[in-house]
């Protein structure tokens, strides 16, 4: 073997010991390092990835919490307008109560009004008719309206009004003549007493046990009063109810 050939093993021997020395001593911590900055990378992606995962867990939280939030406001939102309409329902029925009862105070103080009208109204024209009575049975004076009233009120009794005992009251606006007072006997059966009363304006009135005849003046004129005020009731109770 030539010294050239041997020297190139022997250098060629050096290199492989000194690569073998060289990557036990150098490339077996580094190999570590290597291994170690992979497991830590290793470790942080699953980290990242485990954070990911809890971010992913609390973003659904926070849906379903903001879902719930919302849901939570709409049903108070529609409790709040369900009872705002039922107050302000409450609010239009006491209203028209409160309209119902002040109409009818009103009708009932105009039903009232009317009423009272009517029956001062009633009164006035009762006293005018009975006035217009008096006067006119005054302008028409005399025996023969005397007689008149009394057939008329003989004509009114009863048959035989002196059976029950008592005599007969007879009352006259002035003294009554012959013919009148047998016409007055015949229809009373008897006796009866007189009395001139000068206020009954004209004619008899006749007082018995049954009961009493008024055919004077006076008894016509309250009588056209009484009626004119009834007949004026009932006109102002048919024109409220019309109304």
């Amino acid at each position: 073997m030539s010294s050239t050939l041997a020297d190139f093993l022997f250098e060629a021997v050096n290199f492989l010991i000194l690569a073998v020395v060289l990557g036990y001593l150098f490339f077996k911590p580094v190999r570590a390092a290597l291994n170690r900055e992979r497991d830590d990378r290793a470790r942080v992606e699953a980290d990242t990835a485990r954070l990911h995962a809890d971010a992913d867990e609390l973003a659904r939280k926070a849906r379903d919490a903001w879902a719930g939030v919302d849901a939570d406001i709409a049903e108070h939102r529609e409790r709040l307008l369900t009872a705002a309409h039922s107050e302000m329902a409450q609010v239009k029925e006491q209203a028209r109560e409160v309209q119902a009862a002040e109409r009818r105070s009103f009708e009932a103080q105009l039903r009232a009004a009317r009423e009272a009208q009517a029956g001062e109204l009633a009164s006035v024209i009762g006293q005018v008719a009975a006035g217009s009575v008096v006067r006119l049975l005054t302008t028409i004076d005399g025996p023969e309206l005397d007689s008149a009233l009394v057939r008329t009120a003989c004509a009114e009794l009863g048959p035989a009004p002196g059976a029950h005992g008592r005599p007969a009251d007879v009352e006259s606006a002035r003294p009554l003549g012959a013919d009148d007072l047998a016409e007055l006997s015949r229809a009373l059966g008897g006796d009866f007493t007189r009395r001139v009363v000068p206020e009954l304006g004209a004619g008899v009135r006749i007082t018995t046990a049954t009961g009493q005849v008024d055919a004077t003046a006076a008894g016509f004129a309250r009588l056209a009063a009484r009626e004119i005020a009834r007949d004026a009731g009932v006109l102002d109770t048919r024109s409220g109810d019309d109304a």
